[in-house]
This record gives C-alpha cells, structure tokens and sequence, in this order.
C-alpha cells in the first residue's frame, strides 16, 4: 500500500489553508473560521433544523451551537422553534446573512483561483471530478462508524 500521508496530507493542508484563509477575509465581518461554512448551507437550504445543520457539516451538535449563536449575536441568522418538534430550532438567514452571500462567494472564488492557478484548463476539469467523486463516497451516513468502511480489509 501506497503511503496514505502522500494523499491525506496535501488534502488536510489544503483544507487548514482554506479555513485560514476565509477566517482571514471574513475577519472584519466577524465571521469566524469555520462559521461560513453553515452560511452556504443556508444559502442552499434556508430554515433547516440545527441538527441537521450539524450532520450535513459532520461536526457535533456543541460545535454548531456555538456557531450558530456566534452567527445570531453578529445578526446573520436567527433560531425559531421547530413547529413540529419544540425541542428543535430552524436556522434562518437574516438580509444581512443574505447580503453576505456574495461577499463569501467572491473570498471562495479567490481561494480557487489562487490554489488552481497553476493547472491547465483540462487538469481543473479532472481535479474537479475527482475531488467530487472522492467526496461523494464520503457522504454514505454510515460513513466513519466503527467497523465499517474497511472495504481494503476484506481484500
């Protein structure tokens, strides 16, 4: 087997860059490193509960508490009781969580151009279908529970 680190380190690398980076450019907006990432899911999908917020994101229900009451405070998002279920709360943009919609996409924008400035227009094609093909099997629910997963196990 191929050393893992010959994969999983460029990746990590490239994903603690991005979060410093948009922690870095967000800064004067006080939104926080990480913080952006529940912004574009509901920018995608407005009103959906904490918990899944949470899944959707693989971070634990603390971590997206805090996110989202940080989000609150800064008046980008309000919490509402879930209709259906009193102990849930739905998240939902603000016109100022709305107004940063472009603002975020022009700093993610950046971002990419600057990681792929050096590829040919043919390799950000394949780069783009792998990075979304290796993330795709990655989006199984089950993914990361114990015992599972191990498919090279079974080879």
């Amino acid at each position: 087997m191929e050393d893992p680190r010959e994969i999983c380190g460029p990746i990590a690398h490239i994903y603690r860059s991005h979060l410093a980076y948009m922690a870095k450019e967000l800064e004067a907006y006080r939104i926080g490193s990480g913080q952006f990432d529940f912004l574009m899911v509901l920018y995608r999908k407005d009103g959906i509960s904490q918990e899944t917020l949470a899944k959707l994101l693989k971070v634990s229900k603390a971590t997206s508490t805090r996110a989202i009451q940080n989000l609150e405070k800064e008046g980008y998002v309000y919490r509402q009781r879930d209709e259906n279920d009193l102990r849930a709360y739905r998240v939902y943009l603000t016109e100022k969580g709305k107004e940063m919609r472009e603002i975020i996409l022009e700093k993610l924008i950046s971002f990419l151009d600057t990681l792929l400035s050096d590829f040919t227009p043919e390799e950000k094609k394949i780069f783009r279908l792998l990075v979304n093909k290796a993330a795709f099997k990655l989006c199984d629910p089950g993914f990361g529970q114990r015992g599972q997963n191990r498919q090279s196990d079974a080879k």
